[in-house]
């Protein structure tokens, strides 16, 4: 799974969708995707599958924890 990220056409900043999903799955996906308020044009609009970026997850690493002896 891939984190969508979608850039504003005014700005040109890039927001976290809020969604993990196949890339495959999500171009194959009918018309814009979303409609959801940019905090950076401080304005609510259609976001657009054009404009869209896929983020690969991270896997989580914890620090390795050492026990006092």
């Amino acid at each position: 799974m891939a984190q969508v990220i979608t850039k504003c056409r005014l700005t040109g900043h890039y927001m976290f969708m809020g969604m993990d999903i196949d890339p495959k799955e999500f171009t194959g996906s009918p018309g814009p995707f979303a409609r959801k308020y940019c905090p950076f044009c401080a304005c609510e609009h259609v976001w657009y599958k054009e404009d869209t970026k896929f983020l690969a997850a991270k896997s989580v690493t914890r620090p390795k924890v050492q026990q006092a002896s």
